[in-house]
């Protein structure tokens, strides 16, 4: 892939792959050994950093037995930007992500060397749920097996490692079936406070969908959730043939110890109020409040080209946000309330003017009002900065629709002869 198509797909792609880890490969490295007394499984947790594709942090399993000199690290993350036609598999919620392998001192020196935080739980199996564990991600990473279509919500790279361990388990993983206290977008926005613009384009793109309250499983779509989670986890188990007599159900913890490998401190950039999306965009409305004063005075539309441009991308949005919600798999993209003010029908900008070009204006018009009055009504938390900017298209829509005949000389010519 050439690198300027990377960058086209950057801004969606980090809203999307921020669980993940691109690789155009992974070593074989792979040990048949039998484990070992000895060995420990542990599960990584590795802390966000600055870069869009990683604010959310990474989760990945660790194998280590010094007795057979195996020290392995799995991860659900893996993508390929070379991949064959991947912008298109992409976009369309089709491209396959994987199991990958890798040493883990690897694994150490990279996220040493980016400054990731790291952190182990070592999980409290026994031999043969060990073997189990280790056996299902041997077969996990055979070729016809690693690939899997990516979810953001509910199948990514921090979902599985929950979905494999659970399988390994000889008791059952006690889940409380209660929804949390933060939706699936507040859960997102705790992570990403630091990152405005970021966040204003999830809340542009991600749907009604995240606005649901996620159950305690559910929630574990975000490593460091997950890493939670695992603290407090349990297993309820039938007793062993000890302790048959007293026939109780056996309860133990998951995770038998919890350590952190290192932590950084936090050296991100903040970035300044004024600068936040919101700020910016009422700036903008309001530079549009003065041109429109001004075109009223001079009795003519100034600077055409830059209403053009605001309609071209508002069209270009309205092509995303359509084609996001109607033409792909993704799931969080679904039933997404933005397409009420930012859709196709700014595709007026291309028009000469006539009757279908007055009736799409008119129709956008409605359409922007009603989403400034309903914003605090719809079942779907909506970016406040997307009020000054609907603000700013309703100012520029209505020069060339219900204010048009203001912005003519012909209304000043009428409006004197009234005098008289």
């Amino acid at each position: 892939m050439k690198n300027s198509e990377k960058i086209i797909i950057l801004f969606i792609f980090f809203l999307f792959s921020s669980l993940s880890t691109s690789s155009a490969s992974t070593p074989d490295i792979l040990s048949d050994s039998i484990l070992s007394d000895n060995a420990t499984i542990s599960v990584l947790t590795f802390g966000a950093a600055n870069e869009p594709h990683s604010v959310w942090g990474h989760t990945a399993i660790r194998i280590k037995d010094k007795d057979q000199g195996i020290d392995e690290v799995y991860n659900y993350g893996m993508f390929d930007f070379d991949a064959p036609f991947f912008l298109i598999k992409f976009l369309r919620g089709k491209l396959d992500y994987s199991l990958a392998h890798n040493n883990y001192k690897d694994i150490y020196r990279y996220y040493k060397y980016y400054k990731r935080d790291m952190y182990e739980q070592v999980l409290n199996l026994n031999y043969n749920e060990k073997l189990r564990l280790y056996g299902l991600l041997i077969e996990n990473y055979k070729k016809e097996n690693r690939f899997y279509k990516y979810d953001f919500f509910f199948d990514n790279c921090s979902t599985r490692p929950l979905h494999i361990i659970e399988k390994c388990l000889e008791g059952k993983l006690i889940i409380s079936n209660t929804k949390t206290k933060k939706t699936f977008r507040e859960l997102l926005d705790k992570q990403i406070a630091n990152h405005q613009w970021m966040d204003f384009g999830i809340d542009l793109i991600i749907g009604a969908k995240a606005d649901k309250f996620p159950t305690v499983r559910q929630s574990v779509f975000l490593p460091p959730e997950l890493m939670k989670f695992f603290s407090k986890a349990k297993i309820s188990s039938k007793p062993s043939l000890g302790d048959m007599k007293s026939n109780k159900t056996v309860i133990k913890k998951l995770v038998k110890n919890e350590k952190i490998i290192f932590e950084f401190d936090d050296t991100g950039i903040v970035l300044p109020k004024l600068l936040y999306p919101i700020w910016i965009f009422t700036f903008f409305f309001l530079l549009e409040i003065i041109i429109l004063v001004y075109s009223y005075k001079k009795r003519t539309i100034i600077f055409k080209w830059y209403d053009k441009l605001w309609f071209f991308i508002a069209f270009i949005g309205g092509l995303l946000v359509t084609f996001l919600w109607f033409f792909t798999d993704h799931q969080a993209t679904k039933d997404n309330w933005n397409f009420i003010w930012i859709n196709p029908l700014f595709v007026f900008v291309f028009f000469k003017s006539g009757k279908y070009k007055s009736i799409l204006i008119n129709l956008v018009s409605i359409l922007l009002f009603t989403t400034l009055i309903g914003f605090s009504f719809f079942p779907q938390e909506m970016h406040p900065a997307i009020i000054p900017i609907i603000g700013i298209l309703l100012l520029k829509v209505s020069k060339y629709g219900v204010l048009k005949t203001s912005f003519s000389k012909k209304y000043l010519s009428t409006k004197s002869l009234n005098k008289i």
